[in-house]
């Protein structure tokens, strides 16, 4: 079984057609193999303030922000919990360090926990991870069968 972090960055894309890559769909693969795919706390609210947003700048319907909201809660993702307590820690050691957010450091840190791959289009945090000895699912990215 494959273990990957997977970061906002990813994800929405499997939202919005025009931002579909393969890259972004074989990360989504994993989730229907029965990967484990893990996220730490805070990717449930960056998911939903982005598909609010989108909302509201009518880039998506309210018919289809319910339907991708329900989508979402049912995602077999694996949420972190424990990260809340290691943000004044780890986090914003992390984050200082590689001068990146408290949110992307918070994938970091649990790519780094977890000895898993991270899943993240974000170039900063790409940089970061390769630093911190993080493999980072490169694009040509093809999972495992």
């Amino acid at each position: 079984m494959t273990r990957i972090v997977v970061d906002a960055s990813v994800s929405l894309c499997w939202y919005f057609p025009a931002q579909k890559t393969p890259y972004t769909e074989a990360v989504l693969d994993c989730l229907g193999r029965g990967d484990q795919v893990l996220a730490p706390a805070l990717w449930p609210l960056e998911m939903v303030n982005s598909l609010v947003v989108a909302a509201r700048r009518k880039s998506i319907t309210p018919a289809q922000l319910d339907a991708f909201l329900v989508d979402l809660r049912d995602l077999p993702v694996t949420i972190d919990l424990g990260g809340a307590g290691r943000a004044c820690s780890s986090i914003a050691r992390l984050a200082r360090q590689y001068h990146l957010s408290s949110y992307d450091a918070a994938y970091l840190d649990l790519a780094l926990i977890e000895g898993a791959p991270l899943a993240t289009l974000d170039k900063n945090l790409r940089a970061a991870a390769k630093l911190a000895g993080v493999e980072v699912l490169k694009t040509g990215f093809a999972p495992s069968v």
